[in-house]
């Protein structure tokens, strides 16, 4: 058996995605238990994505704060970590983001 990942690290990349569940699917499936998984993304309210993201006027999509934790949780991560951010500044204005930390807790995932 080839060796999976123990760190993935996708620092505002998910904003090119919309819903993240397949993606974070993938993560777990190449990562050993207890990898860990952090990412940034931009942030929505769930009254804002009821679908967990939804498509910004910028071409990028943002991200609840649920819809992470549940597409995570649904493969095995655990969250270790959150705090909401500003990744970056865009036209003179703070971005609205956060920082997730998960570590993989198991290899009884559902992929």
């Amino acid at each position: 058996r080839i060796s999976g990942f123990d760190l993935i690290v996708a620092a505002d990349v998910l904003v090119y995605f919309g819903s993240i569940s397949n993606l974070i699917k993938v993560f777990a499936s190449v990562s050993e238990p207890g990898s860990i998984l952090i990412f940034s993304c931009e942030r929505a309210t769930n009254e804002e994505a009821p679908l967990g993201w939804r498509l910004l006027s910028s071409g990028r999509f943002a991200h609840t704060k649920s819809h992470a934790i549940e597409s995570a949780s649904n493969v095995g991560y655990e969250l270790f970590h959150y705090e909401e951010i500003v990744p970056r500044i865009e036209r003179g204005e703070d971005v609205k983001g956060h920082l997730f930390g998960f570590i993989l807790k198991n290899d009884e995932k559902e992929l």
